[in-house]
């Protein structure tokens, strides 16, 4: 069993909803527009900060980290059918996964105005 948890400031991402170069760096088409689902800015931003703890979560749970070379992108997370979030891994990030002897990840996030937090548990 691996784990990986990551906390983050919600003000962070206030100023980055608006910046699509951010945007398309972090996070795919999928989740951009499961961000904008939500017209509020402040809303937007939390969402934003939970989906970014999310995936540093999953990378740490990995066992690299970001600043390992996992790229963001291929690390997205968007919700099931009954609203709870799911990871889907993409291209290299995927191929370490599957290499992996544990075969199931599960993420859980949580926020406030001011922070956003994710744990990953891959078993």
């Amino acid at each position: 069993m691996k784990i990986g948890n990551d906390i983050v400031e919600v003000k962070r991402f206030l100023e980055l909803v608006s910046n699509k170069r951010f945007l398309d760096r972090v996070f795919s088409l999928e989740e951009q527009e499961h961000i904008a689902l939500l017209k509020d800015k402040q809303k937007q931003a939390e969402r934003m900060a939970g989906k970014f703890a999310a995936k540093e979560a999953v990378a740490k749970a990995l066992g690299f980290g970001i600043s390992g070379g996992v790229d963001f992108s291929k690390i997205m997370v968007l919700p099931d059918e009954f609203g709870a979030p799911k990871v889907k891994l993409l291209d290299q990030t995927k191929d370490v996964f599957e290499k992996m002897p544990e075969k199931e990840i599960e993420i859980s996030i949580s926020n406030t105005n001011s922070y956003a937090t994710a744990v990953c548990i891959i078993f």
